[in-house]
């Protein structure tokens, strides 16, 4: 009996050595994975090398982090900012003389034209910003600031142009100097606009 039961114990294969570390190796895998850095994102296990995924998912954190209040002030900002730069208008004031009162009529005739430029319409396309600066503060003996040159799908360019020291006078004069002008072969037309309407289009 005992040597039946050696010959079944040598017959049974115990278990081999890559058997019993092979658990532990699947286990250091799962372990490495988890020092690398893996992220939740909408439900997906993302390694955090996966920039696009992480910054997608950081942009529609702080998106949702925008409170109501904050888009309400910037708007009081802005419409602050425009009611300062408002022109002036006229002021009835009502004053008294010997006890009676009377209607006194106040006109300001300040205008504020720091926001003011000339707009440059029916240009040649490909205008050359510095090149249309030079021949403009040539030609009508004005400084200007800048110049910003915009094509436009319809097969001409615009130019907006700051003055360097612009006054309702130097502005006028600037533009019935060049408005009809013949360039390029192209009749242009300037006009007189503000700043935050150029903006829009930019």
């Amino acid at each position: 009996m005992a040597a039946n039961r050696d010959r079944q114990r040598q017959a049974k294969p115990g278990k081999s050595l890559f058997g019993r570390i092979e658990p532990n190796r699947i286990g250091s895998r799962k372990r490495s994975n988890k020092k690398q850095g893996l992220s939740v994102v909408n439900g997906r296990l993302v390694s955090s090398n996966d920039v696009g995924v992480l910054l997608r998912e950081a942009s529609r954190t702080v998106e949702a982090r925008k409170t109501p209040g904050g888009r309400r002030r910037a708007v009081k900002v802005t419409q602050g900012s425009t009611r300062k730069r408002a022109k002036p208008g006229p002021v009835i004031t009502t004053t008294e003389r010997n006890g009676n009162r009377h209607n006194k009529l106040v006109i300001s005739t300040s205008s504020d034209v720091t926001d003011k430029l000339l707009l440059f319409n029916n240009l040649e396309l490909g205008v050359n910003q510095e090149s249309l600066k030079s021949v403009l503060e040539e030609l009508s003996n004005t400084s200007i600031a800048r110049v910003r040159v915009r094509d436009l799908p319809s097969g001409s360019a615009t130019a907006n142009v700051w003055l360097a020291r612009p006054t309702a006078e130097e502005l006028e004069r600037v533009r019935k100097f060049f408005d009809g002008a013949l360039v390029d072969g192209r009749t242009i037309k300037v006009s007189t606009v503000a700043d935050s309407d150029t903006k829009l289009s930019y």
